[in-house]
């Protein structure tokens, strides 16, 4: 039996070395394995970056106004009487917007009439003298200083009846001012007039915009100003409209510079016979500035945006490759490609956000712009 030990022993040794060999292999097998399935190519589309056509056009932000803005105000103080507009509401030229209590204005009106009454009096009075003293005077009857008098307080007696009928002229139109009329068709905006309410001359009450027609408008650098013409066509667009294009012209440039921005202000007009572009709305303008250009374009989905920079994933022998990029203006669905890439570059357009720079790459299919 103690012989049989050293055996048992070498027996045990070698299970112990061919269980820790086992494990090894296994390890082995199972690394490899999952390096294999970590370097598993990922299916892509590409496409191919190409020259493309791009409208020349400058493109500004500018501001919709109405064609006339009317601001309503008071030409006298008084009382607001009645409203009959309210916000919103369409008027025509020479409709009554609102009223003034006019008591204190008609009995200002009575009183001129009577002041017109005394002084005609007076003047008949002053006449009937003159001719008095005329035919007296050529009688020697009186002497040419008591005609010079009587012929003086005649001049005066027609002034004062002048006066008398100037005052009666101002107390009527007041009275016909106390009615407030809109001096142009249009919609009613910004009314801030309360029945009651104490007015002051030249106070705004509210205001009458005129929008049949609209100017949008813009500010244009002194480097793009020779690009803006009068009666260049222009395409507007609005938020509130996005699948809507409406169409105008250039009526109006400014030809001195602001002070302060250095830009020049120019409006578009634009017909608006529905209404749908209302003042103070932004709109977006498209001026057509020359011939179309070449450039370099891409699908906009191949672009990928980290930390306000723009990357695209080229394919290059079946592996990812990050590369950075200059972007320029939209194009319909491509974006133009000012550096980072060549003509004929292939680049990655779905699942960008499963892709690591330096991947595999399987390419399932590409696309053609």
């Amino acid at each position: 039996m103690i012989k049989n030990k050293p055996r048992t022993r070498t027996v045990m040794i070698i299970l112990i070395l061919a269980l820790l060999a086992g494990t090894a292999t296994w390890r082995i097998y199972n690394a490899q394995q999952q390096a294999a399935l970590s370097i598993q190519p990922l299916a892509v589309t590409t496409a191919e970056a190409r020259t493309t056509q791009k409208p020349n056009t400058l493109k500004l932000t500018g501001t919709v106004e109405g064609m006339t803005s009317a601001i309503i105000s008071s030409r006298f103080a008084g009382k607001i009487d009645q409203i009959l507009v309210e916000d919103g509401q369409a008027v025509q030229k020479g409709a009554t917007l609102l009223t003034l209590d006019t008591i204190e204005m008609a009995n200002a009106v009575r009183i001129a009439q009577n002041n017109v009454r005394q002084t005609e009096a007076n003047l008949n009075t002053a006449q009937a003298d003159y001719q008095r003293y005329n035919t007296l005077y050529a009688k020697n009857a009186v002497t040419k200083q008591q005609l010079e008098s009587a012929e003086a307080r005649l001049i005066t007696s027609r002034t004062e009846v002048d006066n008398a009928y100037a005052n009666l002229n101002n107390s009527q139109k007041q009275i016909e001012d106390g009615s407030i009329l809109s001096p142009v068709t249009g919609v009613i905006a910004n009314k801030a007039a309360t029945i009651g309410q104490v007015v002051s001359p030249g106070a705004a009450l509210l205001s009458v915009e005129q929008i049949d027609q609209v100017y949008v408008v813009v500010n244009v650098e002194q480097k793009d100003i020779a690009l803006a013409k009068m009666g260049a066509a222009v395409t507007v667009n609005v938020d509130a409209y996005p699948d809507q294009t409406f169409t105008g012209t250039i009526a109006v440039i400014n030809p001195v510079a602001g002070n302060e921005s250095r830009m020049f202000r120019v409006k578009i007009k634009v017909d608006n016979a529905n209404q749908l572009l209302k003042p103070g709305m932004f709109a977006q303008t498209t001026l057509t500035a020359g011939e179309p250009v070449t450039t370099l374009a891409i699908p906009r989905s191949a672009i990928l945006t980290q930390k306000g920079l723009h990357y695209v994933y080229v394919a290059t022998n079946h592996q990812a490759k990050k590369t950075l990029v200059e972007t320029g203006d939209l194009i319909d669905n491509l974006m133009e490609v000012k550096a980072g890439l060549r003509p004929g570059m292939s680049v990655v357009i779905d699942n960008l956000d499963k892709i690591k720079d330096g991947d595999a790459l399987l390419i399932e299919g590409g696309i053609s712009q």
